[in-house]
């Protein structure tokens, strides 16, 4: 699945992050998933679904799993459930247009099914992304980036109070394309019963950077070096915290983030799941590759919502929060597997796979749950 008509280039050189854009007719194929299947998928234990209503100008959320949705009428409420992608390779198929961006950054894909009247309200987003227009039509309107207050009209909902002059108004139909910086305020109302896929992309803060990487530091026992004091004077009151004692630990601070082990720290964090990845019942071992390697009715394929990564002048890969650095023979190997898309027939990486290195990177990756293999 590919964008249609659209410089890649030219988007990211003037629009990722700066201004929103519709992309009409950017995409081919947008059936991907039946509301029915998506309605059943918000009844099962493990996925995050919700769904609001706005009814005689209140707003309600209900999370799920749910048990029945006849009682909800036909007109007014959305049902929005997250993570579509990992539970459906057809929902997962919609990543690959998206690939000319870095793949860390891609978060998941939330499907909404609404009905006539169903929205979120006016709200804006903390992070970038892409909606696209699935069966039905939808209305949305979109404004620049702007200064913007939250409200909550219920609990688990946040909007704006603001209103705000639209840039983009107009009523979407399947395999429209709308894209929206984070902090540019959007509404979206269906017009008849409607699917959507939000495509987000990750956006930590500085705050949530540093707290998800001092948990990788320890975890690994990297960063281990200590604050001593600088010089210290006598005279001073103890309950003063000085200049020299604040640059200090500034400076302890900086030469960590500044280190090569930080970089180490950010991959491996960026490699991790949302959500814990599917383990195999038995561990793989090398020695097993290469009878695998010549199973006709075998392929592999890339676990939806895993990441597969690499440092960027180093031979190091990166998978669920752990590292795996490559031989320049398996190289080849590692980054088809990082590429890996679609199934691919495991006799295909045959060639690719051989040294000892190429058999451990595999079996590494089906134990890490980042590659699936599947025997027919």
């Amino acid at each position: 699945m590919h964008l249609q008509n659209v410089d890649k280039q030219a988007f990211l050189d003037s629009d990722w992050q700066q201004r929103p854009r519709l992309f009409k007719r950017g995409l081919a194929n947008v059936d991907l998933i039946e509301p029915e299947i998506l309605a059943g998928l918000a009844m099962e234990d493990g996925v995050d679904a919700r769904i609001i209503e706005h009814r005689d100008q209140s707003w309600s959320v209900s999370h799920g799993p749910f048990e029945e949705y006849e009682s909800l009428g036909e007109e007014d409420w959305t049902l929005l459930v997250q993570a579509v992608n990992e539970w459906m390779p057809d929902v997962h198929s919609l990543l690959q247009a998206f690939r000319f961006l870095p793949e860390w950054r891609i978060d998941d894909v939330m499907v909404s099914f609404s009905v006539a009247g169903g929205g979120v309200g006016p709200h804006v987003d903390e992070y970038d992304v892409f909606i696209v227009q699935g069966a039905g039509r939808r209305h949305w309107r979109v404004g620049a980036r702007q200064s913007t207050t939250p409200t909550y009209p219920c609990e688990d909902l946040k909007q704006i109070k603001e209103s705000f002059d639209a840039v983009i108004d107009e009523v979407l139909e399947p395999g429209d394309v709308l894209y929206i910086p984070a902090g540019c305020p959007h509404d979206g109302i269906a017009l008849e019963p409607c699917l959507n896929y939000s495509v987000g992309f990750r956006a930590p803060n500085q705050a949530e950077w540093l707290a998800q990487l001092a948990d990788m530091a320890l975890q690994t026992e990297q960063l281990k070096q200590r604050y001593t004091d600088p010089n210290l004077l006598s005279d001073n009151p103890s309950h003063i915290v000085t200049e020299a004692q604040l640059s200090h630990v500034k400076q302890l601070l900086k030469s960590a983030i500044e280190s090569s082990d930080f970089d180490e720290l950010i991959l491996r964090a960026q490699s991790m799941s949302k959500r814990p990845l599917p383990e195999p019942e038995l561990p793989m071992v090398a020695e097993q590759v290469p009878a695998l390697l010549t199973m006709d009715n075998a392929a592999v394929v890339r676990t939806p919502g895993s990441h597969l990564l690499k440092h960027f002048d180093k031979p190091q890969y990166f998978a669920n929060g752990e590292l795996f650095t490559v031989t320049t023979e398996a190289d080849a190997l590692a980054k088809q597997l990082a590429e890996l898309s679609d199934e691919k027939a495991i006799t295909e990486l045959a060639p690719l796979c051989v040294d000892m290195c190429g058999r451990e990177l595999l079996a590494w990756l089906v134990n890490q749950g980042v590659i699936e293999l599947l025997i027919d």
